[in-house]
């Protein structure tokens, strides 16, 4: 799930007056941050909280200062140009159970190999997805966002992605902290969207998604010592140009029964991306918003997005089967949530399962 998993954290200043990217549209059918903006900002924070107070009122208002930071009226923003901010919420399971126990994103992930998280650092109630341009505006944001009683902090990250690759018909995608092209194959189209990543129903969730975060410590060091060839063999995909090891063009898809003349597999069996295919997994893709990070360790935040948690848990189980790159990885934070619909003025955020 990283090359399928991430991307890479550089250095940027807040940019130019003249060079500032222009808002990005928060309201519609769904909340921005997942497809908007096409290119993802390349700064994120994370944060994860726990709620004490009713949820319906608490995200009606969470939305309106939403709407209003994104619109550079909310005075909270202490004069920063609001730029391409986006805020993505979600909702953990207790929240989604107490609205309906049969709702997409009422279940939790369960337990999983290569973890150690402390009991602080998975799950919880709420989650803020907020991006930018702009460095200084994510933890601004946040800290305007959770001033709120009944809303305790449990545990945040931020990340940046890495240089910006190009792909195919304007996609980009960036790469991690180990050099490689990160998050090429994902629901693109608006039909693979409609199959894969958005919920169609039941009503109180449509426009919605479900949201899978994971913080993940990267044994850099180690990666780094292995030949090139060993490295390529980890991901499936040459270091340099992100070409799937089975020939082709960046975009393709990897050959996975393309072979040598001595019979061995181009793409080796446990290659990551052989093991996070789809075909191989037998679910849908998975869109990634991925992002590298230095603190607390060197390694990946991981935000995958689909209608279906069964893709990700699938798709975790085949790596754990064989994938030659997850003994590298050891995920420190997790937690999944409901993405909710879209919202405006007239509909506000949450107000499908929590009607006022």
């Amino acid at each position: 799930m990283t090359a399928g998993l991430a991307a890479g954290c550089h250095a940027a200043s807040a940019p130019d007056a003249d060079t500032r990217p222009g808002p990005i549209q928060h309201t519609g059918p769904h909340q921005a941050g997942i497809t908007t903006p096409q290119q993802p900002q390349p700064h994120l924070l994370v944060v994860a909280a726990d709620v004490s107070v009713a949820p319906g009122p608490l995200l009606a208002e969470l939305g309106s200062h939403i709407l209003a930071m994104a619109a550079g009226t909310d005075a909270r923003l202490l004069g920063l140009p609001p730029g391409d901010l986006t805020v993505t919420v979600g909702i953990g399971p207790r929240l989604v159970q107490s609205s309906d126990p049969h709702l997409p994103g009422a279940k939790d992930l369960s337990p999983a190999a290569h973890e150690a998280i402390a009991p602080s650092d998975r799950g919880g109630d709420l989650l803020l997805q907020i991006c930018a341009s702009d460095s200084l505006v994510p933890p601004v944001a946040a800290s305007a966002l959770l001033a709120r009683p009944g809303v305790r902090e449990r545990w945040r990250q931020s990340g940046g992605r890495g240089p910006r690759v190009p792909v195919s018909d304007g996609q980009t995608a960036p790469r991690n902290v180990v050099g490689f092209v990160d998050g090429i194959i994902g629901p693109r189209t608006p039909a693979e969207q409609q199959r894969d990543l958005w919920l169609a129903g039941p009503a109180p969730v449509a426009g919605g998604t479900l949201a899978v975060v994971r913080r993940m410590a990267l044994d850099v060091a180690r990666f780094a010592a292995l030949p090139l060839a060993e490295q390529e063999a980890v991901f499936g995909r040459r270091r340099d140009t992100g070409i799937p090891l089975s020939g082709g063009a960046i975009a393709d898809g990897p050959d996975l029964g393309a072979k040598t003349p001595d019979g061995r597999y181009l793409v080796p069996a446990e290659a990551h991306i052989r093991r996070a295919h789809a075909n191989v997994v037998g679910a849908g893709l998975m869109l990634r918003r991925s992002y590298s990070i230095d603190t607390p360790a060197p390694g990946l935040l991981f935000v995958s997005f689909q209608n279906d948690l069964h893709t990700f848990t699938a798709t975790l189980a085949s790596m754990e089967t064989a994938d030659a790159l997850l003994p590298f990885t050891t995920t420190t934070a997790s937690g999944t949530f409901l993405i909710l619909p879209g919202f405006d003025e007239r509909r506000p955020l949450g107000s499908t399962l929590f009607p006022s």
